[in-house]
């Protein structure tokens, strides 16, 4: 009888990583077989699992460490109004088919209309009014946006949605190579620049030396198209609504508040120890689909090797934060814009030339004095200290007799939440050694494959797209095609 016991033992173990995966361990109703996992449930997994379990009829489970789908989408419910208000996602690309899918879920669009308000740039580091500088003018940052738009659309089809077919690297474009302040100088689009960094967040610290492909990452020929013909939209009611809908098809397909412990990949498929609030459960699936932001963090209990190392150990963690706070000393219908002493008098490339960026910027309804709040920074911050630092520049605001206003200002954080994830910028030289080629090579390896804005651009519409080019290839990875 021994022989016998031991070999069933034996093959109820599955190795990972110096650690066995018990299977045995597992009541039957905690051991899940599907054809896909997919791991995070914000945009690009949500679609997913939507795209493969509905139109594809692939077998899905979801996984989600969140107690909600939304992923970016932020909606903070205002008690006294019985009201939202979005403070993550702003608006939508009309791009692949972003339209259609609101209109599944029956989730009605209209034209994205920001409010109106009176903006006040201050000196990012004392919160004074930031005398002197000069904003470009509507006329010329329409002008240059438009100089922008010719640019990027030479190289829309080597970067939207996804960088499938992006160029060996002796063949990258040189322009693509330069630092942007250069390319911005060349071609007279500086007045385009602080739109283009309010939009995309892109530039904390500096945007000057970052490589012009990142810029056009970042804020390429789809969203300029949309800000140039004012075409974005947004669902009616709230973002957050397309996403509870997903959630309530999706059903029993989806683990909220769930994290991978463990996890084996290889080629015959992967095994993934998951923690949720019902308990353990042994996911067994054919493939993976990665849709959270590939950093080692996040990674640290997926077995990573040597060679999927070598692509996400160059990239460094970013921090932001965001959320929707009573703030008492700035006036509603106000929006205050922390700008580096650089930028003056019109250096419009230096306004995110300080280790941080801070925009407060009033939301309404009427009355509250709430307003969003965006905070973003080149160095580590903890939950608590990103409060504080937003606390003591909205005090510096008063004490530099920015605003009518005396005493202590306090700010009260209705919510508050971070969107840490990781920047995937790299040097010319690194580029020119072939890492867009390595970094797509993981694509389908160890039955791993990604989704998700590290992978080409960071728009929600953009993510769809990008999404609707990865699932074909997964799924002829599991025929063997």
């Amino acid at each position: 009888m021994f022989p016998l016991v031991f070999s069933i033992t034996l093959f109820s173990l599955v190795y990972t990583g110096g650690a066995l995966i018990n299977e045995a361990a597992f009541s039957p109703d905690h051991i899940i077989s599907k054809d896909v996992a997919i791991i995070g449930g914000g945009a690009s997994g949500t679609y997913a699992a939507i795209r493969l379990r509905e139109d594809l009829k692939t077998s899905i489970i979801l996984i989600e460490k969140e107690p909600e789908l939304g992923g970016h989408v932020e909606t903070y419910f205002v008690p006294e109004t019985q009201t939202t208000l979005e403070y993550g996602v702003q608006s939508y690309i009309r791009y692949g088919h972003a339209v259609d899918f609101f209109a599944r879920f029956n989730v009605s669009i209209v034209p994205f209309a920001p409010r109106r308000l009176t903006n006040v740039n201050v000196n990012a580091e004392t919160g004074a009014l930031l005398e002197g500088y000069i904003p470009p003018t509507n006329n010329a940052t329409t002008e240059a946006f438009q100089r922008w738009l010719k640019i990027v659309e030479k190289y829309e089809s080597i970067l939207n949605p996804g960088y499938w077919e992006f160029p060996a690297p002796d063949d990258i474009p040189s322009d693509l190579l330069l630092p942007f302040g250069e390319f911005a100088a060349a071609h007279n689009i500086a007045a385009a620049v602080p739109r283009i960094m309010t939009i995309s967040g892109i530039g904390v610290g500096g945007i000057k030396t970052i490589l012009t492909l990142y810029v056009a990452q970042a804020f390429g020929a789809p969203i300029t198209r949309g800000v140039i013909a004012n075409s974005l939209f947004v669902p009616e009611g709230s973002n957050s609504l397309l996403y509870q809908r997903a959630l309530t098809q999706l059903g029993s397909d989806v683990l909220l508040s769930s994290q991978v412990r463990r996890a084996v990949r290889d080629e015959t498929g992967i095994r993934l120890v998951v923690k949720s609030k019902r308990g353990s459960y042994l996911i067994k699936a054919k493939r993976l689909l990665y849709s959270a932001a590939p950093s080692l963090h996040n990674l640290a209990n997926f077995d990573v090797d040597e060679k999927e190392n070598k692509v996400f150990g160059t990239w460094t963690r970013s921090w932001s934060f965001l959320g929707v706070a009573h703030i008492p000393c700035i006036l509603e219908n106000y929006g205050i814009s922390y700008v580096s002493l650089e930028a003056v008098p019109s250096d419009h490339l230096a306004v995110r030339n300080s280790p941080f960026s801070l925009g407060l910027t009033s939301t309404g309804p009427a009355g509250l004095g709430l307003f969003r709040v965006l905070f973003a920074s080149n160095y580590s911050l903890t939950y608590d200290e990103a409060k504080a630092t937003i606390q003591q520049n909205v005090q510096n605001l008063v004490n530099s007799g920015t605003l009518n206003y005396t005493g202590d200002c306090a700010v009260e954080f209705k919510t508050f939440t971070d969107h840490h994830s990781v920047t995937s910028e790299q040097t010319s030289e690194q580029l020119r050694a072939g890492f867009i080629q390595d970094l797509y090579a993981l694509q389908g390896y160890r039955s791993t494959w990604y989704t998700g804005s590290l992978w080409g651009v960071r728009y929600s519409s953009n993510v769809w797209a990008y999404t609707d080019t990865v699932l074909p290839r997964l799924l002829a990875d599991i025929s063997g095609g």
